[in-house]
């Protein structure tokens, strides 16, 4: 008896390795729901895993071969799509070897070590109340719909859900757009189409299920968490080749999260004394008509009509760099992103300075102050010269 027990065991654990190896085909032994070798937890498992690392196999094929995307970029004499796809599936390879090992070892596999599905009622309610209703579902649907869930992430900041969310939204819809721009529209329609596919799962599980499936991406992928990290990389470099002591980077991190923290309150509380307009506070953010808004600088609406008149300074690069010579003029779609992001801020946040796009105006601040000084001092010279002249000639 043993010696059977045995003997069924090393199957199972041969079906578990064969998974890996039978590409495209081992998916059939999810669909086998009578030989006890396969209908098992164990083979299943690996099964499910095979499947994946199979997939992304397809998906470089599709993206990088098929599609030849970056095929226009070479080094030396290797064009980049072919770089990316050999390093992709030596790296998969690797992934594959690994787990087969992990197969003939009797290790188990985790299939949800990135995707957390959690049930609804223990996630952080939008209304605040603890209780997931028909609203609040819908409002994370939207959340997952590219350009219209872009304006939840200002406007529930606080809630990890939609925020969570909306950086899958974010990732995806950017990387579409930028493949659209630059002519790869068969490739942009399939990941539009997995997409869609994914946010219908989703919904299905949502609504019928209550339950939640929600990919964690890091909290670099949001906007204002991605220019806080490349300040303070800028910071930890600066600081390494200082004579002082040595900060580590999560000290720099919270410090400077905690210095912004302390001067949008300050800035707050001074905006919030400023005067207001009865203008629609939307049309801050619509390119060419919030030129309007130059006459109302004054006003605690000053930031946000800041980043709205770079973003549409930007916009208008873009169009004479159209027109003087060969530019991408589809790159002003991009604009869509910080004009829906940050529409909500001006009912919630007077003191934000978009990232990147502030400090573009700061930079032009310190260029016209240095440029005012200097046309100050050579003013002041050349008088200095005029009176010595006039004192010579008297």
């Amino acid at each position: 008896m043993t010696e059977i027990n045995e003997w069924l065991s090393e199957k199972i654990k041969n079906n578990a390795v064969s998974a890996y190896l039978m590409i495209f085909i081992s998916w059939l032994f999810l669909l086998n729901k009578v030989n006890p070798d396969i209908n098992n937890s164990f083979v299943k498992a690996h099964t499910k895993s095979a499947m994946i690392i199979h997939f992304w196999f397809l998906i470089t094929y599709i993206i990088f071969i098929s599609n030849s995307l970056f095929s226009s970029i070479a080094f030396m004499w290797f064009a980049l799509n072919d770089i990316i796809t050999n390093i992709i599936y030596i790296g998969l390879l690797i992934l594959l070897v690994i787990w087969i090992y992990k197969a003939h070892k009797w290790e188990d596999f985790a299939v949800r070590e990135n995707i957390n599905i959690s049930k609804s009622k223990t996630l952080l309610d939008i209304n605040w109340d603890w209780e997931i209703n028909e609203k609040d579902k819908l409002t994370i649907l939207l959340s997952f719909v590219p350009l219209i869930g872009f304006i939840n992430f200002a406007k529930f900041s606080e809630n990890k859900t939609i925020q969570e969310a909306v950086r899958l939204n974010i990732l995806v819809s950017l990387f579409i757009i930028l493949l659209y721009i630059f002519s790869y529209s068969n490739l942009a329609n399939l990941f539009s189409l997995a997409y869609i596919i994914l946010v219908t799962f989703i919904w299905i599980n949502l609504f019928t299920r209550e339950e939640l499936i929600s990919i964690k991406l890091p909290e670099v992928f949001s906007p204002n968490k991605a220019y806080i990290y490349l300040i303070t990389i800028k910071d930890y470099l600066v600081n390494y080749f200082d004579k002082d002591e040595f900060k580590w980077f999560d000290k720099i991190l919270n410090q400077n999260i905690e210095n912004k923290n302390k001067q949008e309150k300050v800035d707050e509380d001074f905006l919030s004394k400023q005067k207001d307009f009865k203008l629609p506070k939307f049309l801050i953010y619509i390119p060419i008509i919030n030129l309007i808004f130059i006459f109302y600088k004054g006003s605690k609406y000053s930031y946000h009509i800041v980043n709205s008149l770079i973003i549409t300074l930007l916009l208008w690069l873009t169009w004479l760099l159209s027109a003087i010579w060969y530019f991408n003029v589809s790159l002003h779609l991009l604009a869509i992103f910080p004009i829906l992001f940050w529409i909500w801020y001006t009912k919630n946040k007077l003191a934000y300075q978009m990232p990147i796009i502030f400090d573009i105006y700061v930079w032009f601040k310190k260029i016209f102050s240095i440029f005012k000084f200097w046309s100050k001092k050579l003013k002041e010279k050349r008088m200095e010269e005029n009176e010595i002249s006039l004192k010579v000639e008297k």
